[in-house]
């Protein structure tokens, strides 16, 4: 259900987010900021990324997706959230212990 290019575009913006929560030059207040932030950023994230999608089904241009397509798509995206977050933690872990 979902195009090559959306998973390429997901990754990309996934990456712009880790950079931005981990920026090499910024202090450990920036850190804070940047990791309370990151949550609201997020969310933000996803609204932007499935809106433009939700747009296109309800313009009619695309087919509505069945039962099973809604739930392939939500354990593809768990999946991906979770690997993911995975990864931010495991950084985020790596960061703190590297700062003690």
């Amino acid at each position: 259900m979902t195009a090559p290019q959306h998973r390429s575009h997901l990754a990309d913006r996934a990456q712009r987010l880790e950079a931005a929560a981990f920026t090499l030059g910024a202090d450990m207040g920036d850190i804070k900021t940047a990791v309370d932030q990151l949550p609201h950023t997020i969310r933000q994230e996803i609204l932007e990324y499935t809106e433009p999608v939700f747009g296109e089904i309800m313009a009619g241009n695309a087919s509505l997706a069945t039962k099973e397509h809604l739930d392939q798509l939500e354990q593809r995206l768990k999946n991906l959230m979770d690997t993911r977050f995975g990864q931010v933690d495991a950084k985020l872990d790596a960061l703190l212990a590297a700062l003690q």
